[in-house]
């Protein structure tokens, strides 16, 4: 007993040791999926059958246009020579043994609208069916394969995020057909120190059918090991894959996503002003179209259904806490209330006369 556990002990680190000398460790091998990459006994997803008709969506007005079955003068080699690729009929053919196809231009987070075909008389299997792949940052590849009733690994598939993730439901089209890609993809992100802050997500839809939600790559994809995230640029070049496929394209076009809305150029104003009891309560009433009230020693205003906390700027003149608007309350000699007028930039404006001396 006690040597054959020594043995299994002494195989056990020769084998760690074998990984170890590849660049892997036993932890990579086990991906946090829970399956270890291209295992064929993951179960794969179920069809979802897609209309059967082409999904064709025209580039909107901010798009850049990566191929509109003229030319290839938005793509390069891997060396940003000229690409081997051919562009006939108005498509891309990924030329077997040309090398991958790169944009001139670099990308990160986008919005990528791609249609793909897997010539109909392809005759071989599995991986070598029409294998192709769209990477964005040169790193991160959702698959292109015929796999409607080709078998294969379910990190493999078509829509899969390869090595990692299989899509939600088998959405593909029969070898023949052209199916759509609309992907929004958002990069990595690092921290000073080069450490990972986020990773790289992909939304997908394949035919209209949504198969990848905000899925994370968990790390750069490639085929049989795992690889970690190191950091990079903040933008790289797209890329399609030539993988001895005559794979068939034709509609390209992208919209680089802007991550940061604008902000105010001046802060809203966050004045102290307090107001007596009696001052407050000069001020609540119904006028009409909006009601003013007080909880505690703090104003609201309703208008229709919705309340809103005032902000004081002076005794008689008030912003709203949460949305645009304005309510100025126009006083007599003796600090009562004559009209009262109401501002919201969503509703524009009302005047009222207080109705009574108590709002409801």
């Amino acid at each position: 007993m006690f040597n054959r556990c020594r043995t299994r002990s002494t195989i056990f680190s020769i084998a760690s040791f074998a990984l170890a000398s590849f660049g892997w460790s036993l932890a990579n091998a086990q991906l946090e999926t829970g399956w270890k990459a291209h295992d064929l006994s993951r179960p794969l997803p179920k069809v979802a059958t897609p209309a059967d008709e082409d999904l064709t969506v025209s580039p909107p007005s901010d798009a850049v246009i990566l191929f509109d079955g003229s030319d290839l003068k938005q793509w390069s080699d891997s060396q940003g020579g000229k690409s081997k690729w051919q562009v006939k009929d108005g498509v891309l053919i990924a030329t077997p043994k040309s090398g991958n196809l790169f944009t001139k231009k670099k990308f990160s987070d986008c919005q990528l609208h791609l249609e793909w075909e897997i010539p109909a008389d392809i005759k071989r299997e599995g991986q070598a069916r029409g294998n192709s792949g769209v990477y964005f940052m040169e790193s991160f590849e959702i698959q292109i394969l015929d796999t409607l009733t080709n078998k294969t690994y379910a990190d493999g598939m078509a829509g899969a995020i390869y090595g990692q993730y299989p899509p939600l439901v088998n959405a593909a089209r029969p070898a023949g057909k052209w199916q759509s890609y609309d992907i929004v993809f958002h990069g990595p992100r690092f921290n000073e120190d080069g450490s990972l802050k986020s990773r790289a997500t992909a939304t997908v839809f394949l035919n209209g059918i949504l198969i990848q939600d905000n899925s994370e790559f968990l790390g750069p994809t490639t085929w049989i090991k795992h690889q970690d995230y190191s950091k990079s640029p903040n933008k790289r070049r797209l890329s399609l894959q030539d993988h001895g496929n005559p794979t068939r394209f034709r509609n390209i076009w992208i919209r680089e996503l802007v991550s940061e809305r604008p902000q105010p150029e001046k802060p809203y104003p966050s004045p102290e002003v307090e107001l007596s009891d009696d001052k407050m309560k000069r001020l609540v009433g119904d006028y009409g179209d909006f009601k003013v009230s007080n909880s505690g020693d703090r104003l609201f205003c309703r208008f229709f259904q919705t309340e809103m906390e005032l902000v004081p700027l002076s005794e008689s003149e008030f912003l709203m806490k949460k949305c645009a608007g304005k309510l100025v309350f126009d006083l007599d000699a003796n600090g009562e209330v004559k009209e009262a007028k109401l501002h919201l930039d969503a509703a524009g404006k009302r005047v009222g006369t207080k109705k009574s001396a108590t709002a409801k």
